[in-house]
């Protein structure tokens, strides 16, 4: 089955836009999780007004949302298997 293309391949955008949210929090403990969702719901809104393309809009989401709080000065929590050696 073949989505329309307007939702870029996703039944529901809201959902993974939701689990971006929850990947974002993990990273960044210290960040409020209303201020990440507003993030990620803005960014991905101006992302979408300006794409022609929409296919890989959730990636681009994570990764300036993730840009936009490092250089902020976010500290990012390491996942065990990122640890250098």
């Amino acid at each position: 089955m073949t989505e329309p293309a307007a939702t870029g391949g996703l039944v529901d955008p809201e959902i993974a836009l939701q689990r971006q949210v929850e990947t974002l929090k993990q990273r960044f403990p210290d960040a409020d999780e209303a201020e990440l969702s507003a993030r990620v719901h803005e960014t991905h809104a101006r992302l979408k007004d300006e794409a022609t393309v929409d296919s890989h809009l959730v990636a681009l989401t994570e990764k300036q949302v993730t840009e936009d709080l490092r250089s902020g000065g976010g500290t990012v929590h390491i996942r065990s298997d990122e640890r250098p050696e």
